[in-house]
């Protein structure tokens, strides 16, 4: 499918019902730049930057649903160029950088001195893409050694991983010690697979036995087999959180590249659905959208 035919963001956002706590956080979203000779897409990216979708946009749809900070995603286009993160988060007020903070793509070839630049402009965690859907060839070796890195700068790691790869990687992962290690997306699990499928039981399992297991509790509006509602996400999210209810953050993850549904959503909705995964419990809604983030994030 042509990326041209993907529906464009709901540029009509509204507040969630209920509205957010204060403090709350966005903990993915990504950005991109229209001018593509400046800021140019690696070579045969797994889809190409979208347009309308800055950083100004960005801010103008936390701003609308009541979030105060958010985590930029570094998209995968870029790959290891980090120059509109980098820009970005130097253009930045006093007061957008306090409530601003980020992840970069790491590999061998992304130097100290960048590394150490990114770190003191607020990113936080080294995502990587993990898998046979993203069309990654960076060796499992490579990937090591650039959790390495992540360790050692104080970063954690976020696992951009699809449900069908987790049992085949799971010798590698269960190998990464002394990590934060955050899973993605509830793990782009199939839900008509059911409560009782490998890979959420193994994502269920590391998260109930292991404290540097985390997730991001978003995309189940993406990964539901319907339009809105997305009931059948809810059961994934009520265990998730039910099994590690202070390592549970949520992301939008606006723009929702490569959407496929027929409706797109309006970003409240994404939030309105970790309401369901918590049953409107005030307090799990905090420690979702404000307490976790800024311990996992370092905010103030």
């Amino acid at each position: 499918m042509d990326d041209k035919t993907f529906p464009d963001w709901d540029r009509d956002t509204r507040m969630p019902s209920p509205p957010p706590p204060p403090g709350s956080c966005d903990c993915q979203y990504h950005i991109f730049h229209d001018d593509v000779v400046k800021y140019p897409p690696k070579p045969n990216a797994y889809y190409q930057p979208l347009k309308g979708c800055s950083n100004g946009e960005a801010r103008g749809m936390l701003a609308a649903m009541g979030f105060s900070r958010g985590v930029i995603v570094h998209p995968m286009p870029y790959d290891t160029d980090h120059s509109l993160l980098i820009d970005t988060l130097e253009g930045l007020t006093p007061e957008e950088r306090r409530n601003t903070r980020a992840t970069a793509i790491i590999k061998d070839n992304v130097t100290d001195a960048t590394l150490e630049r990114l770190n003191q402009l607020g990113v936080r965690g080294a995502r990587f893409n993990i898998g046979r859907k993203y069309a990654e060839t960076t060796s499992l070796a490579t990937v090591r050694r650039s959790m390495d890195r992540a360790r050692e700068i104080g970063w954690h790691a976020k696992l951009h991983i699809n449900g069908d790869d987790v049992l085949d990687f799971a010798d590698f992962l269960l190998e990464i010690k002394n990590l934060t290690l955050v899973i993605d997306h509830m793990g782009h699990l199939h839900f008509s697979a059911g409560l009782k499928q490998p890979p959420f039981l193994w994502m269920l399992d590391r998260l109930k036995h292991d404290e540097n297991w985390w997730m991001l509790c978003s995309n189940g509006n993406r990964d539901s087999v319907h339009s809105s509602g997305f009931d059948d996400a809810v059961p994934f999210g009520n265990a998730f959180i039910a099994a590690a209810p202070d390592r549970m953050v949520w992301g939008s993850d606006w723009p929702h590249v490569r959407w496929t549904k027929n409706r797109m959503m309006n970003d409240a909705e994404a939030v309105e659905l970790l309401y369901r995964y918590v049953d409107y419990d005030t307090d799990l809604i905090r420690k979702t959208l404000v307490d976790n983030p800024a311990r996992l994030y370092s905010f103030d």
